[in-house]
């Protein structure tokens, strides 16, 4: 364990020399151990130690900070939206009976900003309150074909993109078609004579 301290410690002062003003001595005792030190033992053999200049960089300056203009110094920068596209329910889609949910995803790039809210739109009409979600959950629709699509709103209210619209279809199990009623026991028992002319 020892061993493992001295190999460690060495490491770290070859690794650092900026740590140190001086010059540094390699040391092995009467056992054989090599030790590293600025300061010698004097009844001690040491050699000194050239090291290299450390390779020093010095960090470019921060970016200077834009003004904002709308005052609000929290605030993001906006970046432009590069897609916006609906990704479910696929174009032509069929929701089959018994769903009672559909979902709707968007894909943004890049993703939804600080700020922004979704608005989506089912068959042309607002569906609830803008959101900060790219998730939606439509329920309560009637059989048939559907239009889906949303709106990206910034924190200004304006909108920043539009997705595509996505037609799907919802497949419910139809009331129009009435059951056959069973015939009567007597309908069915009951003989008919065609008379013979």
């Amino acid at each position: 364990m020892k061993k493992i301290t001295t190999t460690f410690a060495s490491l770290i002062l070859l690794a650092s020399p900026s740590l140190f003003a001086g010059e540094v001595y390699r040391v092995i005792d009467e056992h054989g151990q090599v030790t590293f030190t600025d300061s010698p033992a004097a009844s001690t053999k040491a050699e000194s130690v050239d090291l290299p200049k450390t390779n020093i960089v010095t960090a470019p300056p921060p970016p200077a900070k834009k003004e904002n203009n709308s005052g609000d110094e929290g605030s993001e920068e906006e970046v432009a939206y590069t897609s916006a596209r609906i990704l479910q329910p696929s174009n032509n889609a069929t929701i089959p009976p018994g769903q009672l949910e559909v979902a709707v995803q968007l894909a943004l790039k890049p993703s939804l900003q600080s700020g922004h809210l979704v608005q989506l739109y089912v068959d042309g009409r607002k569906q609830g309150s803008p959101s900060a979600t790219s998730t939606f959950s439509v329920t309560g629709l009637n059989r048939g074909k559907h239009s889906v699509h949303a709106e990206v709103l910034g924190s200004d209210k304006k909108r920043k993109t539009k997705t595509q619209t996505v037609t799907f279809h919802v497949k419910q199990h139809s009331s129009n078609k009435q059951k056959k009623a069973p015939q009567a026991l007597s309908q069915i028992l009951t003989p008919s004579f065609t008379a013979p002319k």
